[in-house]
């Protein structure tokens, strides 16, 4: 995944399409803000369906905004306002059907249709900027471990990473799908999560969750990261995937 930032990214994707699949794909593993949110405290994300403010510019175009980066939002509608801190595949999700805009009203905004959206949601970047899917870690003969798709238990993971943000003892969390060799169309998740103190109450909340949001068919596992592992599913998952919660400092 390309170090540049999103901005950067959408600026090198206006005149060169080759940088278009690298825009989208930062993009969605981002973290945007958001106006407005039905129960949620300034900065938290809301648990519960969003409520979000749309905008509509002078030609017409109405779409939700967000924005990239929290000082672009203050800077737009100032410090008061209550806003979401929440992953932009999961916003997408939560909208789809609606259009979008991201940074309105400055340099680097762009308009997203509804139509673009489901794009985004359903194709898999992943692949295409793969040089070679058979280089994914394995670990034994029998079982591999990659990410997961972009629009797989949305809901779920939005709920969980909501329920994780009111616990400070929780540093990560990651997600992953895990599969037989050769039979990735019937993988389940992993959840490893990085945390202080005892486990078992947060990881019986954390699987109600998963019965209440999740796919019936979705089977899910969850796991205690050791960041003292050197080797196994802990160290992979520090060293390999970007947390899809991280506590704030």
């Amino acid at each position: 995944m390309s170090e540049r930032s999103v901005e950067e990214l959408l600026e090198l994707a206006t005149d060169q399409e080759e940088y278009r699949i690298a825009f989208y794909q930062k993009l969605l593993e981002s973290d945007v803000y958001v106006l407005g949110g039905k129960g949620a405290k300034e900065g938290e994300v809301a648990d519960g369906e969003l409520s979000l403010m749309e905008w509509e510019d002078e030609n017409g175009f109405r779409g939700i905004p967000f924005f990239t980066r929290l000082s672009m939002l203050q800077e737009a509608v100032g410090e008061k306002y209550l806003y979401l801190e929440i992953n932009c595949a999961v916003l997408f999700a939560s909208i789809k059907g609606l259009n979008a805009v991201m940074n309105p009203g400055f340099s680097d905004s762009k308009y997203f249709t509804a139509d673009e959206i489901e794009m985004m949601l359903t194709t898999e970047f992943d692949e295409l900027n793969a040089d070679d899917e058979d280089d994914r870690p394995e670990f034994s003969e029998d079982i591999a471990i990659r990410p997961i798709t972009k629009n797989r238990s949305v809901a779920m993971l939005k709920t969980i990473k909501a329920y994780l943000m009111k616990h400070p003892e929780v540093k990560r969390a990651y997600v992953a799908a895990m599969n037989e060799v050769g039979n990735e169309d019937e993988s389940h998740l992993v959840i490893g999560i990085e945390m202080d103190g005892e486990h078992q109450k947060l990881f019986e909340d954390i699987m109600k969750i998963v019965l209440k949001k999740g796919p019936d068919d979705e089977i899910v596992d969850l796991f205690r990261i050791d960041p003292a592992q050197k080797e196994g599913m802990s160290a992979y998952f520090i060293h390999e995937m970007k947390p899809f919660y991280k506590k704030r400092d």
